[in-house]
């Protein structure tokens, strides 16, 4: 959802307004406010979705890319905790030396700061991905590059394997997307 300059002041200062007074109703001034204030306006239509018409545009394309990223390292975190001790074992024995553990680490927030924000107003604000919550979701390395060809496997194991838990060697074949050798299982 796009803003002017000036609607954004409007709306702004009725959230202001809104929390001064203290009035009690469904939106929330301190969440349209974070919306306002970190550029994720799309957020506004997925919590607030029976506001809009039918005619809203689609989320950006960022938005579901990050999504996208997020539902997948739910899915590895989920496959992984799930294995026994000696399929984990195996799993971070044959992980790549860049990917230190078996756990989202987020998105270099200084070159990637646009998929960081997203993620960060995503978890936080929108509470989506409660698995995130309160980690230091900021790699302090670039990963979109990894993250994508990542996604692209996860998307192609799903279209073979269905939807099930993902298991260790699905895992590692994921994992080890940041190397030229991969071969999904």
């Amino acid at each position: 959802m796009e803003l002017s300059d000036a609607e954004k002041l409007i709306l702004t200062m009725l959230c202001e307004v809104h929390a001064h007074l203290g009035i009690a109703g469904e939106l929330d001034p301190g969440f349209v406010r974070s919306a306002l204030d970190s550029g994720n306006t799309w957020g506004l239509r997925w919590k607030y979705g029976a506001l809009y018409d039918g005619n809203s545009r689609s989320d950006p394309p960022i938005v579901k890319e990050v999504a996208a990223i997020l539902d997948m390292w739910s899915a590895i975190e989920d496959g992984y905790a799930a294995l026994r001790s000696q399929d984990q074992d195996r799993v971070a024995a044959s992980i790549s030396p860049q990917q230190v553990e078996v756990k989202f680490m987020g998105f270099d927030s200084d070159t990637e700061f646009e998929h960081a924000n997203v993620a960060s107003f995503l978890i936080k604000d929108m509470q989506r991905f409660p698995k995130f919550a309160g980690r230091d979701i900021h790699s302090h390395q670039p990963s979109i590059s990894i993250y994508r060809r990542m996604v692209r496997a996860f998307e192609t194991l799903q279209k073979l394997a269905g939807k099930g838990r993902l298991n260790a060697d699905q895992l590692i074949a994921l994992l080890n997307q940041n190397t030229e050798r991969c071969v999904i299982a």
